[in-house]
């Protein structure tokens, strides 16, 4: 199977969260724990993992997992640490933990190989049709 489509999908996705997390002065309230800021970074990791799965939907698992592992450390670190400089907005350990949270769901539901097989007979399918 191509996965040019989901490389494609996941440089534009990165793109996206850079040009938002540039953004001077975009926040939500942050009063509560678990707000709507802390659904958004959970949510857009969580979307950020699953698309870098399906970019290396032809790569062995194993080496993909661990590479992601990584790239959830990493990633939400330099996202909270490149907006310091941008006025307005702020480093948080909350955003880092909600971030993390999003890949690590990701990598939980992709370790049950069965889940795993589904999505990805799912994805090739649908990829093949079009």
């Amino acid at each position: 199977m191509n996965s040019t489509i989901y490389k494609n999908i996941f440089i534009i996705w990165s793109i996206i969260i850079l040009i938002l997390t540039s953004i001077p002065g975009l926040h939500t309230p942050v009063d509560e724990l678990w707000n709507v800021d802390k659904l958004a970074h959970f949510t857009v990791y969580l979307i950020f993992a699953f698309l870098f799965i399906l970019m290396n939907i032809n790569n062995d698992f194993k080496k993909t997992q661990h590479t992601l592992i990584l790239l959830s450390i990493i990633v939400p670190i330099f996202d909270e640490l490149h907006q310091i400089p941008i006025p307005g907005r702020q480093f948080s350990l909350l955003d880092i933990i909600a971030d993390f949270i999003g890949f690590a769901t990701i990598i939980v539901i992709f370790k049950n190989k069965k889940i795993r097989l589904k999505i990805f007979n799912f994805f090739s399918r649908n990829q093949e049709n079009q």
